[in-house]
């Protein structure tokens, strides 16, 4: 469905991350860990929704994180919008990636840089719906600095006991004591069996398609229990 809409507020991170909240002319249903398609300055851009559903009177979105053009360009034009308060359109909701929230399988949970906005939406409305199984987040970045949703996903984590968090770093030196390497390895060095798991991945393409490999050649993953927008282009 098309919605119009209007940005009411923005908020930057040191990491040059923005949160950018959206207000629809009415509020919408939504899956957690489905999409919206922003069109703005003539294109169409499309961005996981970051809240839960249940908070849906303001659509979150995570822009930039990137020195890509792409990135760098959006997050102008969503400024500007903001500004001069231009009203736009957004399509949504789409994609089958969805939270399958009446399954009882442990949930690994991957995200690459802002694809941690799918991941976001995904987390909290376990949170939400109680889910007791084991949830597991790990996040992969390319230097501490990029974590932007850090200390929020450690309380999140510490407050309750089924979700872990596991942030790694690809490029650190002495400033930081996590993992470090390329997300998908650190699964992989985590988890023998991955059979039983229902596995979410956003981020670049290649990780997605990386995870969907690995993950069911060399770790058990069952391919009807991975979910990612990025599978359908493969």
């Amino acid at each position: 469905m098309i919605f119009n809409c209007k940005i009411i507020k923005i908020e930057a991170s040191d990491s040059h991350v923005f949160k950018v909240f959206i207000k629809p002319d009415q509020c919408f249903q939504f899956k957690a860990g489905q999409y919206a398609i922003v069109y703005l300055n003539n294109k169409q851009l499309p961005f996981s929704i970051a809240n839960s559903p249940t908070c849906n009177e303001l659509i979150e979105l995570h822009v930039g994180g990137s020195i890509k053009e792409s990135a760098i360009e959006a997050i102008s034009h969503f400024i500007d919008a903001f500004i001069h308060q231009t009203e736009f359109k957004i399509d949504a909701p789409h994609g089958d990636a969805w939270l399958r929230d009446d399954s009882e399988s442990p949930l690994l949970l991957i995200a690459g840089g802002t694809g941690l906005s799918y991941i976001n939406s995904i987390l909290h409305h376990c949170v939400y719906k109680q889910l007791s199984q084991p949830i597991y987040l790990y996040w992969g970045v390319n230097n501490h600095q990029l974590l932007y949703a850090d200390q929020q996903l450690k309380s999140l984590s510490a407050q309750f006991p089924n979700v872990k968090y596991v942030p790694v770093v690809e490029h650190e030196h002495t400033e930081w004591d996590g993992k470090i390497g390329n997300v998908i390895d650190a699964v992989m060095d985590d988890f023998a069996d991955l059979s039983d798991f229902d596995i979410y991945v956003c981020g670049p393409f290649g990780m997605s398609r990386s995870a969907k490999d690995i993950f069911t050649t060399e770790k058990k993953a069952n391919v009807g229990k991975m979910y990612s927008d990025a599978f359908s282009y493969m």
